[in-house]
């Protein structure tokens, strides 16, 4: 296969003989007609906050992030047959914003012929990477005008020492090392577009592949699919639990009037290989039950207790790293309560600049703990002055990157300012970007500073019966001496996980000393089952297996829910029964290519071909022909997924109905579909709703003023005019609560609609009537709106109503032309 960079010219960079100048301290705003510079980046806000920074001589332009993309039907390459995986890009279309990325891109190549040098300033990631190259390639961009300029942070600093790496006019930064700085790295235009085409290979064919045996709104995905798996198997684990019952004892002991609690740790007789508390081997418990447990506390309640040994010592605890993509959306749920697609879009908010402020934080799409030494000079002198000398360690920390497949020239997440405390930022940030900012902020601080300091205490008593020994208990005591990091951000939650309780102080015990015995208590346990993943232990896992990447993180916990394979109970990712029929499906017969060995394996090719060290087609074709037979044995074999019943079709009265998936969940179809089309809705009680004979209600058609009749469908009750079915009128609506619609009463009633959040009340005559209102109760009812308000309202409404009904028959058009080719 031809890889992707030989289908655009590798022109060699012509010398210049006037080098644009990195950008001077000022703060102007130039006009786009007057700047001898270009700058393209993908956001607005990152925009604005460039153009404050640059100055009049530069005009900066957003993109809107991606201006080229794989069409949204079929493979997207050049000859699937062929095996020539040439991506066939097309220009984005926002539909939602109702633009074209065809008016951007000549927006910016006008201005880049004006333009002295322009400069690529998108992302500093593969993504980042092709946008720019796809900016360039659509612009028709000369290879001599254009500079990629990479920054982690936009600060003066960090944009002027940017673009004066980039031309060549200061030193490298080793932190942020690039191949070749000012060029485009098409290494990682390459892994981008790999990942592309790969996640477009995988992807719709196995989505074709459930959707034909399971339900036309699944979907199945190259790492979507794995994080369901991990999901469904978790489940099935707990599900498949069985509890182990086992004892502990406890003795209450005391010294001068102190008490203290002791825990058994052994006893003569204990069976080899068992434990006293889980994780549990196969000799099981040590306690198994409480005949054995009550004989331990009868032999302990004659014994005396004396000290055995009296060990005083210090630990210290390390602060964490600073903050990864993957950490910070764990901390963002458990500390926040905060999911990752909404940290990670506050996340870039903070980036990008807030309310004319310059970017607060780092890149947020990272996996690197990486710290420039400049950032780790900072929070030392930083650190030293709010807290003092004492803070701040010897030698300034450097972590080490741990994750699969790591990009080190990024840096991990952290203040771009470490002395701007989020105290000073009140009032100027809202709540959510605040806590953010604070999280990341104490993160970063806390990766800087000393060690923790803990005065332990472990104290063994010997229960002796006699001259016999009966049993060794232990009592453990932790203090903070000296806080460390902890003073910035605290300890994590499971810092104490350890199983044995740990108390702040004991009495003054010596070696051989004998104690009073207060009591012994033996206590019933039960060992739990594996948790549910949360968003939080889902990423952590991702992570740790090598799959995905730090941007795609949140979104695939969001496919999962979206597609209703998964629902959130509290904090927990609970799969539903869709999720997992098409989790058992593929396991059954594309398992391979759903598990976690081929998604890990494939990411670590993709970072081979981001280092240069595999080529694009050299990837694909290794995978394509063993896949596609895969499918099509998985096409032949499986079957679909519906579940039998005793109830006779009544279309066609030659088959029993089968309860198929739709769009909507679970119905009753006939199984000799397509040549029977007869369905049945199910009910609350998975049985099957037969639609009720249809009665005339005291309401006209608001269109033609014909009768109105009620009538039962897959979805409930509805009404539609009685001349809808002669073609004289298409009126159909829900069922009207008997409450007219205050902007237009004559016509209008009001009927019950259902969104994502919630119950509300919308007119009947929509799209040409706007109004809804949240309560019908008086004084609660939303009032009409002013007639120039509503018109305007109704304008854009229909618009868009417009627009949907004409994408809709064009993708009908699509299909209907793809199934007859």
């Amino acid at each position: 296969m031809a890889t992707a960079t030989t289908t655009r010219k590798r022109s060699t960079r012509k010398a210049e003989a006037t080098p644009a100048a990195a950008p001077a301290a000022g703060n102007g705003r130039g006009s786009q007609g007057k700047a001898r510079y270009l700058v393209v980046v993908e956001s607005p806000t990152k925009a604005r906050t460039l153009q404050a920074i640059l100055g009049s001589d530069y005009a900066v332009i957003a993109s809107l992030g991606h201006v080229r993309d794989l069409p949204t039907y079929g493979y997207g390459v050049e000859d699937i047959k062929t095996m020539d995986f040439r991506p066939k890009y097309v220009v984005v279309k926002d539909k939602r914003a109702g633009s074209d990325k065809a008016e951007v891109i000549r927006h910016i190549a006008e201005a880049a012929k004006r333009a002295e040098r322009v400069f690529l300033s998108t992302d500093p990631d593969r993504e980042g990477e092709a946008i720019a190259w796809h900016i360039k390639e659509a612009a028709g961009i000369p290879d001599e005008k254009v500079t990629r300029v990479v920054f982690h942070e936009i600060t003066r600093p960090a944009i002027e020492a940017a673009f004066a790496e980039a031309l060549g006019q200061k030193p490298v930064d080793s932190t942020h090392g690039r191949r070749e700085p000012g060029k485009l790295d098409l290494h990682l235009v390459d892994a981008q577009q790999a990942r592309r085409v790969l996640d477009r290979l995988i992807g719709y064919p196995l989505t074709w592949f459930v959707q034909k045996k399971v339900s036309r709104g699944a979907s199945a995905g190259r790492v979507q699919s794995v994080a369901l798996g991990l999901i469904v198997k978790r489940e099935r684990e707990i599900q498949a639990f069985r509890p182990v019952e086992y004892w502990t004892v406890h003795a209450q002991l005391a010294k001068a009037g102190r008490s203290f609690e002791a825990e058994l740790v052994k006893f003569p007789g204990m069976a080899k290989g068992t434990k006293l508390r889980p994780e549990f081997g196969p000799a099981g418990p040590a306690i198994p039950d409480e005949a054995t447990a009550r004989s331990l506390q009868e032999s302990f309640e004659r014994s005396r207790f004396v000290v055995e040994s009296v060990k005083p010592g210090t630990r210290k605890v390390s602060p964490a790293p600073p903050f990864t993509t993957s950490t910070f959306q764990q901390a963002a749920v458990n500390r926040l309560g905060m999911g990752t697609a909404r940290a990670m879009s506050i996340a870039q908010e903070l980036y990008e600049g807030v309310n004319g402020m310059p970017g607060l934080i780092t890149y947020m799409r990272t996996d690197s703990v990486a710290v420039s030494p400049v950032a780790q000079g900072q929070a030392r002198a930083y650190i030293a002055e709010r807290w003092g000398r004492e803070y701040v360690p010897e030698k300034a920390r450097a972590y080490r990157t741990r994750a699969r497949g790591a990009q080190e020239a990024h840096e991990a997440i952290r203040p771009t300012d470490p002395s701007l405390a989020p105290e000073q930022l009140k009032g100027r940030l809202n709540a959510e970007q605040l806590k953010v900012y604070d999280l990341i902020w104490r993160r970063f601080l806390a990766s800087q500073m000393a060690d923790a300091e803990y005065r332990t205490l472990t104290v063994e008593v010997a229960a002796r019966e006699g001259e016999s020994e009966r049993g060794t208990f232990r009592a453990s005591a932790r203090t903070l001496v000296f806080e460390g990091h902890l003073k910035a951000y605290g300890a994590e939650a499971d810092d104490e996980a350890d199983g044995e309780a740990v108390v702040d102080a004991l009495p003054d015990l010596r070696e051989g000393e004998e104690v009073e015995r207060q009591g012994i208590e033996s206590k019933r346990h039960e060992t739990t089952p594996p948790p549910r993943y949360t968003e939080a232990s889902l990423v952590k896992a991702l992570e740790e297996l090598g799959i995905g990447r730090p941007s795609t993180y949140a979104s695939i916990v969001q496919t999962v829910l979206k597609r209703e394979y998964v629902r959130k109970e509290g904090r927990q990712l609970v799969p539903q029964e869709l999720g997992f029929i098409v989790h058992d499906l593929l396991e059954r017969h594309m398992r391979k290519y759903v598990d976690v060995p081929f998604t890990g394996e494939m990411e670590e090719e993709l970072d081979e071909v981001a280092a240069g060290e595999r080529q694009y087609d050299e990837v694909l074709r290794s995978f394509w022909p063993e896949f596609k037979a895969e499918l099509d044995r998985a096409e032949a074999e499986a079957e679909k997924e519906q579940e039998e019943t005793d109830i006779l079709c009544e279309g066609c009265g030659q088959a029993n109905l089968v309860v198929k998936w739709g769009r909507n969940g679970k119905f009753f179809g006939c199984p000799r579909y397509p040549e029977c089309t007869f369905t049945l809705p199910m009910g609350p009680d998975g049985r099957p709703v037969r639609q009720s004979e249809a009665t005339l209600i005291p309401y006209r058609c608001p269109k033609d003023g014909g009768e109105l009749v009620k009538k039962t469908g897959r979805f409930g009750e509805y009404v539609e005019c009685v001349n809808r079915e002669q073609g004289g009128c298409d009126f159909r609506s829900g069922v009207p609560v008997g409450v007219p619609c205050p902007e237009e009463p004559e016509t209008g009633q009001l009927v019950t609609k259902t969104s994502r959040r919630g119950t509300f009340y919308a007119c009947w005559n929509y799209p040409n009537c706007s109004y809804t209102t949240n309560s019908l109760e008086p004084g609660k009812m939303a009032p009409p709106r002013p007639p120039e308000v509503r018109e305007e309202a109704n304008r854009k409404l229909l618009e868009r109503s417009a627009r949907g009904k004409a994408a809709f028959a064009k993708r009908r058009a699509n299909a209907a032309a793809r199934r007859a080719s």
